[in-house]
C-alpha cells in the first residue's frame, strides 16, 4: 500500500512535461440567483457542476476539455473567459432555447442553505429581480436538457481523453454517459447522480454503473437525503458491495474519506474561512481529477482536491479560480497530504481489480 511518503515529489517537472494528460468534464453549467446571509442578492450568476469541476482541474495546472449544454441566453463572455484561461469549450452544445439549468439559493444566517429559494423570500426582493429568481431543478421536462448525453461525446475523445469526470447528472444521463465513455480508453470517475433519482433503493440503482467507474465520488450529504441512518463505514461498505471499485467520500468540513482496496484513509479539510460553500464539492472533484492525472495516487489526488475546494469556499464567483496559480494549490495540498492517515479497514469483497493495488480480504478495525 502506498503511503504519503511514496507520493510524487516533483510537481514542477510534471507540469512542464511535453505530453500532458488529456482531461474532460461532462456535466452542466447553470445560471443562478442567490440571496446572501446579509440579504444581498445577485442574479445571473454563473455556476454549475461542470464549470466548478473544470476550474478545479485548471487550478492543477492542466487544461481540461468541457462537454456541456448551454441555452441561447447563456453569457458568451463566460465561454470566452474559460477558453482564454485554458479550458477547451469547443464541444459545448448550443440549444435554440433559454438556458435550461437555473438554480436559486438562499444562504441563511446560521450557515445553512435553502434551495430552491422559497416564494416568500423572493417576494421580499425588489420587484425588478423577482422574475429572475428561476429554479428549474424541480422541472423534470426542462432540467435534463442542460445535461449532455452519451451521444454528445465526440468520437475522437474516446481515444484521446485519459481522465474523465462526470459531475451530478440526472440518472438516465449519468448512465448514458458512463456507457459511452466506458467504451473508450480513459479512466472514469463520477460524482453521485441526482439524489431524487436514487430514493428508496440507492445502492441498487447505483449498481448499474458502479462497476464501470474507476472512482466514485459521492458526498455524505447525498446519503443524508436517501440513506440518512448510515455512517461513513456503512456507506463505504454498501458501495463496495454494490460494485464500487474505489470510493472517495466527500464530507464537507470533516474532510474526505478514501476507500482504497480495503483501507480507509482520511484527509482533513483545509482550514479556510467559508464565504460560500456552493461548488466546493465539484471543485474538489476537478482537483481530484487533476491529481489522478498527475500522480495516479488516490491520497495525493484527494489532498489536491481538498486544496482546490479550500479556494472555492472563499469566493462567490467561480471564474476567479482561473487566476489561482497551480503552485498555490500544490502548497496547500502538501500540507493536507502530510496529515493524511489510514484510520481503518472494511471487509474485502470479490470485485474487479481495485485502482491502486492488489485486492486483499481483511476485517474491520478502528483507530
Amino acid at each position: 500500500m502506498c503511503t504519503p511518503d511514496d507520493l510524487i515529489k516533483n510537481k514542477d517537472s510534471m507540469l512542464s512535461a511535453p505530453a500532458p494528460p488529456n482531461l474532460a468534464v461532462a456535466g452542466s453549467f447553470s445560471i443562478d440567483g442567490v440571496i446572501a446571509q446579509d440579504g444581498r442578492w445577485v442574479v445571473g450568476k454563473v455556476g454549475g457542476n461542470a464549470l466548478w469541476s473544470s476550474l478545479g482541474a485548471l487550478m492543477c495546472g492542466l487544461k481540461p476539455r468541457v462537454l456541456t449544454v448551454v441555452g441561447n441566453d447563456y453569457p458568451a463572455k463566460v465561454l470566452e473567459t474559460l477558453s482564454l484561461a485554458g479550458i477547451d469549450t469547443r464541444a459545448v452544445v448550443h440549444l435554440d432555447r433559454t438556458h435550461p439549468v437555473r438554480v436559486t439559493f438562499a444562504h441563511m444566517p446560521d450557515g445553512s442553505r435553502i434551495q430552491p429559494v422559497p416564494q416568500h423570500m423572493i417576494r421580499a426582493l425588489p420587484e425588478k429581480v423577482q422574475a429572475q429568481f428561476i429554479d428549474t431543478t424541480s422541472q423534470p421536462d426542462v432540467l435534463p436538457l442542460g445535461a449532455p448525453r452519451g451521444e454528445d461525446v465526440p468520437d475522437d475523445w474516446l481515444d484521446e481523453i485519459n481522465f474523465w469526470h462526470l459531475p451530478l447528472l440526472p440518472l438516465n444521463r449519468h448512465r448514458s454517459l458512463v456507457q459511452r465513455i466506458a467504451a473508450g480508453r480513459g479512466q472514469l470517475q463520477a460524482d453521485c447522480p441526482a439524489r431524487s433519482d436514487l430514493l428508496l433503493k440507492p445502492f441498487e440503482k447505483l449498481s448499474n454503473t458502479l462497476g464501470s467507474l474507476d472512482v466514485f465520488l459521492p458526498s455524505t450529504s447525498d446519503f443524508d437525503v436517501f440513506a440518512p441512518d448510515l455512517d461513513v463505514v456503512q456507506i463505504l461498505t454498501g458501495l463496495r458491495a454494490a460494485g464500487a471499485r474505489t470510493v472517495v467520500l466527500k464530507a464537507g468540513p470533516d474532510g474526505v474519506y478514501v476507500l482504497r482496496e480495503q483501507a480507509i484513509w482520511h484527509i482533513p479539510a483545509y482550514a479556510e474561512a467559508v464565504f460560500d460553500p456552493t461548488g466546493a464539492g465539484d471543485a474538489f472533484c476537478g482537483g481530484f481529477l487533476g491529481g489522478m492525472a498527475l500522480t495516479g495516487d488516490l491520497v495525493e489526488a484527494a489532498a489536491l482536491g481538498s486544496a482546490v475546494a479550500s479556494f472555492a469556499v472563499a469566493t462567490e464567483d467561480p471564474l476567479t479560480l482561473a487566476d489561482i496559480d497551480a503552485g498555490q494549490t500544490f502548497a496547500r495540498a502538501d500540507q493536507l497530504r502530510a496529515r493524511a492517515k489510514e484510520i481503518g479497514v472494511i471487509p474485502g469483497f470479490d470485485t474487479a481489480p481495485i485502482l491502486g493495488g492488489e485486492h486483499e480480504s481483511s476485517t474491520v478495525v478502528n483507530e
